[in-house]
């Protein structure tokens, strides 16, 4: 929520598990992509990566229905880089993740 009043223009957020966050987080998320902010959804655990397993309010699988991008086997940090040169792209996000 920060981010976005402070005119982030994208934000990755540095989730558990298989990419899932609590349900405050996913509002703040929901929000965000509401008002025009890309969220890219990565993992902070060392091995495996993010996947729309879950379904419920805060799930790999809510986040993407609700429009966040999912980073896959990208760590936070890659996941930012890739989301910054994006964001400077002429074709936008498209494809990226």
């Amino acid at each position: 929520t920060a981010a976005v009043q402070a005119g982030a223009e994208g934000v990755v957020i540095q989730a558990l598990g298989a990419g899932n966050v609590n349900t405050g987080m996913f509002l703040a998320i929901k929000s965000a992509i509401e008002q025009g902010v890309a969220v890219v959804i990565s993992t902070r655990v060392p091995h495996g990566g993010v996947a729309p397993v879950y379904g419920y309010e805060g799930g790999g699988k809510t986040l993407l229905d609700c429009g966040a991008l999912l980073a896959g086997g990208l760590s936070p940090q890659k996941a930012r880089i890739l989301l910054m040169l994006g964001l400077q792209s002429q074709t936008g996000l498209c494809g990226l993740f």
